[in-house]
């Protein structure tokens, strides 16, 4: 396994804005799959009441959301809050709250037949955004982390 993170202060769009933050990313390793994303708080964010999360994917441009949909709007993270705790952690699965792992396609053992995983045979551009649906008072600081599974 290898991983790979980003330290970031400008996640969330500028003080008294809403919408999407910067986009951020990372180079997954050849011959891969992304086995787990986490998500870390290093300094509390705060929104007004509202909605607070973030989507994953290999596009170029925004929406980034073939690997992680936000599934019901910009509330992966926060839903209907204003703001997260320091330390509070996500790992991004299809058991977080609104959200849909689109992954790399692992292979199920429930089918007739399977179709091949989707492991990436070169290196491949990975982006990511935070999104929010109401105003930021405080940007806050996170940390995005992927861990990867490399086959040789």
């Amino acid at each position: 396994m290898v991983s790979k993170r980003v330290i970031t202060d400008e996640a969330l769009p500028a003080v008294g804005a809403s919408g999407a933050g910067a986009q951020h990313g990372l180079i997954q390793p050849a011959n891969s799959i992304i086995e787990k994303i986490y998500v870390r708080v290093l300094e509390a964010p705060v929104i007004g009441s509202g909605d607070l999360g973030l989507e994953v994917g290999t596009e170029t441009s925004a929406p980034f959301d073939n690997i992680i949909v936000n599934a019901s709007g910009d509330d992966n993270l926060i839903d209907g809050g204003t703001t997260l705790p320091v330390n509070t952690i996500f790992e991004l699965t299809a058991g977080t709250a609104d959200t849909t792992w689109a992954g790399q396609g692992l292979a199920t053992g429930d089918a007739a037949s399977e179709t091949a995983s989707n492991i990436v045979t070169e290196e491949t551009a990975v982006n990511f955004q935070f999104t929010t649906s109401t105003a930021v008072t405080t940007r806050g600081k996170f940390e995005v982390s992927f861990v990867f599974r490399v086959f040789e």
